[in-house]
């Protein structure tokens, strides 16, 4: 009788913990309509108002915002190098860490509730950054006090250190892309268990040379690297 009642409670015990059931590390995507306060005028009238948010089990982690159209390069090819249509320095939307929230980016660097520009970056081909990410692709996060105009921030040296003011460091706050040929045609939030990323992607509006165009995004919103 003893044995049968602790076989009993064995396999009650592991049916609670199989693979897949939800855990306190679960996140869903909703969509936000109103882009954030503390933008400059300039900035935010280009905004789509419509946003992505992610939510973990105690609320929003973090929002996201992309402008309605996004400037692109004609006749673009991807390489191991660069595999997006983007000018380093450009601007491509904003973000919103909701207060309570604990949010950090590719470097673990914790980043403060608050508003902030978010501008495409390239990682610096240099021994520093060997093996810290598998593309070379990154977005920057910056304190929207201290991003007020749209135009492109061509100096990657600038750029770098307004970006370091959003994660309280020397190196700039920075959330990896990763390469959109993967991308489905859906926006979706999925898991990436081998890395224990949450991988948000969506489609951006673009324009090359007066033409109309789309852009499929792949962006580790949370996640670090392993390096």
């Amino acid at each position: 009788m003893t044995i049968r009642i602790l076989l009993t409670v064995a396999l009650s015990m592991s049916v609670f913990s199989l693979p897949g059931s939800a855990t306190a590390d679960d996140h869903k995507l909703k969509t936000v309509k109103e882009v954030p306060k503390g933008l400059s005028p300039e900035i935010e009238k280009l905004l789509d108002a419509a946003g992505h948010q992610i939510q973990g089990e105690e609320g929003a982690v973090v929002e996201l915002w992309l402008l309605k159209s996004l400037p692109i390069k004609s006749n673009f090819k991807s390489s191991a190098s660069q595999l997006y249509p983007f000018t380093p320095g450009q601007l491509l939307g904003a973000m919103r860490v909701p207060k309570g929230a604990e949010y950090t980016d590719f470097r673990d660097q914790e980043i403060a509730a608050g508003t902030y520009t978010l501008r495409y970056g390239l990682q610096p081909e240099d021994g520093n950054h060997l093996g810290t990410s598998d593309t070379a692709d990154f977005i920057l996060a910056l304190p929207a006090k201290h991003d007020t105009k749209p135009a492109t921030i061509e100096d990657f040296y600038e750029l770098s250190e307004r970006s370091g003011k959003a994660a309280g460091s020397t190196h700039p706050a920075i959330f990896s892309l990763l390469d959109p040929k993967e991308a489905g045609k859906e926006t979706k939030l999925d898991e990436d268990e081998s890395a224990e990323d949450w991988v948000l992607t969506f489609t951006v509006k673009g324009e090359a040379k007066g033409k109309a165009t789309e852009v499929r995004i792949r962006l580790v919103v949370i996640g670090e690297s392993e390096a």
